[in-house]
């Protein structure tokens, strides 16, 4: 079951229990969950969420680093449409994967990057409907958007 990370893998010379597919979900979802938390809002920072993203380089987690050096070397762009409540399953599926693979600190640490990567769009706007949480202005709709993760990955560890 055990991986075997290529040359253009961030994780070669560490050998992952992730199958290839496994992986490039991993890889995948941080952006999907940048797309579906900034669609619709055209006052959107793209950029903070861009940011969250490459302060996963910051994580404790090796495999999220890894998948930050992934996101980064492989330039890819969305191009479909997404669906929120597909996003959401796919961050419950994946936070069970780590869980089951790589146990509850490593899905735990993915998980709140995910979450970070939602809450960090749109903090600069100010508009109706914007709340403050330790000093940062957070939009209601976003809020839920991080709060519907939160509950995913919850969800994802009670069952593991």
């Amino acid at each position: 079951m055990p991986s075997q990370p290529t040359p253009s893998h961030p994780s070669a010379g560490v050998d992952l229990p992730l199958h290839r597919h496994e992986w490039d979900r991993l890889v995948r979802l941080p952006r999907h969950v940048l797309v579906v938390a900034s669609a619709g809002d055209e006052e959107v920072d793209a950029v903070a969420g861009v940011e969250a993203i490459a302060a996963g380089q910051r994580s404790r987690a090796l495999l999220v680093r890894g998948v930050v050096a992934a996101i980064f070397a492989e330039q890819v762009t969305v191009t479909a449409p997404l669906d929120r409540a597909g996003v959401l399953a796919e961050c419950g599926a994946a936070v069970r994967i780590l869980a089951g693979r790589l146990g509850t600190d490593v899905a735990l640490a993915y998980g709140e990057w995910l979450m970070d990567v939602a809450a960090s769009v749109g903090r600069t706007a100010w508009r109706p409907g914007v709340i403050r949480l330790g000093g940062v202005e957070i939009l209601l709709a976003e809020r839920e958007f991080v709060n519907e993760i939160g509950r995913e990955l919850a969800r994802a560890l009670h069952r593991h």
